[in-house]
């Protein structure tokens, strides 16, 4: 990655005998043209890291409340202004100018549209998102129905109400219910961009594994694959419950009647999966107990993993086992310190460097022939003989 600045070198020093030996070219412009091949050359360092580096997780909160603004219309006064034609001085001196001055003030109006929106936990943060009109009737009945004037909505310009009503209604969780929300976080992960380093082989075309579930759905996620068993919502309930305390996302993938090597084939094509990942996989037909299972993920300590594979070989998958495995990794998980692999040396893909230095050597060319052709020249100092 040194290699990009140790290019951005050579047009600072063709620079600096350009300001040398030519006049044209004053000190100035050969500061700005050196620092502008070193701005070029962390631009493409940041770029390379960012592209290979770059990498998103699942968080899981729940709803605390959900809000009600009514839709309501504002009263204000806006100033209006108009352009005048003045003049000053006389004579040749006599010059015309337009000024823009105020006139008076109009009455206006400004109507705010009727908003839902909900407030989520997420343990680490808190944030508010739009819902529409019918989410929020779902999730006032599960919170209880009851409803409360909890404030008013701030006037945009300053004016007054002129119809509706600016009052802000809540639904706070009266019954304890636990709705369930993802979101998607960014992270860095150089892991992923040095793989073979873990030992993650390329998985061939002819094994079958699963996309990591990116859950578009916010209110029920796409983590438990292929396992009917279960509920999909007591298992985001989990979820929602683990992810603030634990900072883990939970999946479970049934492979039904293939054999162990598949999950190290998935655990390869996720690259040992995100930052907080916990994936539970194992083999299961009909309703027979687990044939095999393996738990991979990022964490500190192993024992839970090995815990969750004792739970899921010797338990019945149904609904039941989410209360062990929601107690095991509130007792034994522990998230991995991603500061670990800042040792990981990321090194750009090989068209970076041919792309930076054709777009380094074109703009440093068209900068340097400004610098040449413009007005500007370097100070000469003049000596007065008498």
């Amino acid at each position: 990655m040194w290699l990009l600045y140790i290019i951005a070198l050579i047009p600072a020093i063709i620079g600096l005998f350009l300001f040398i030996f030519n006049k044209k070219i004053n000190w100035q412009e050969w500061l700005f043209g050196s620092l502008s091949g070193f701005i070029i050359a962390g631009f493409f360092h940041i770029f390379a890291i960012a592209g290979l580096t770059s990498d998103i997780e699942t968080w899981s909160g729940q709803v605390i409340k959900v809000n009600h603004y009514p839709e309501w219309v504002e009263q204000y006064k806006k100033a209006i202004y108009k352009t005048v034609t003045r003049h000053s001085g006389s004579g040749k001196n006599r010059r015309t100018y337009t000024e823009r001055v105020f006139s008076h003030y109009e009455t206006r109006h400004y109507t705010h549209s009727e908003s839902w929106d909900m407030f989520v936990n997420y343990g680490e943060e808190q944030e508010s998102k739009y819902i529409t009109a019918q989410k929020f009737e779902e999730i006032k009945k599960l919170f209880g129905g009851s409803i409360e004037k909890t404030g008013e909505r701030s006037c945009s310009f300053g004016g007054r109400i002129d119809g509706g009503d600016r009052s802000i209604y809540t639904v706070q969780n009266n019954t304890k219910w636990i709705q369930p929300i993802t979101t998607i976080k960014c992270f860095e992960n150089r892991i992923k961009a040095a793989p073979t380093t873990f030992s993650f082989a390329k998985v061939p075309t002819n094994i079958s594994v699963y996309s990591w579930p990116e859950n578009p759905n916010v209110f029920e996620s796409d983590r438990l694959i292929n396992e009917p068993r279960i509920s999909r919502l007591k298992f985001d309930q989990m979820n929602s419950r683990l992810g603030p305390k634990k900072e883990v996302n939970v999946i479970m993938i049934n492979f039904e009647n293939k054999d162990s090597s598949i999950a190290d084939w998935q655990q390869a094509k996720w690259i040992g999966g995100k930052k907080n990942d916990i994936v539970l996989c194992y083999g299961q037909v009909k309703d027979e107990n687990a044939k095999w299972a393996k738990v991979f993920g990022w964490s500190e300590k192993e024992i839970c993993k090995r815990n969750l594979e004792t739970i899921l070989l010797t338990q019945p998958i149904d609904n039941n086992i989410l209360t062990n495995i929601e107690a095991e990794i509130e007792n034994n998980y522990m998230i991995k310190d991603w500061t670990k692999f800042d040792y990981i040396s990321i090194e750009p893909r090989p068209w970076v460097y041919p792309v930076y230095l054709v777009f380094l050597l074109l703009s440093q060319f068209a900068l340097w022939i400004y610098f040449h052709l413009n007005e500007f020249e370097k100070e000469v100092k003049k000596h007065k003989y008498y």
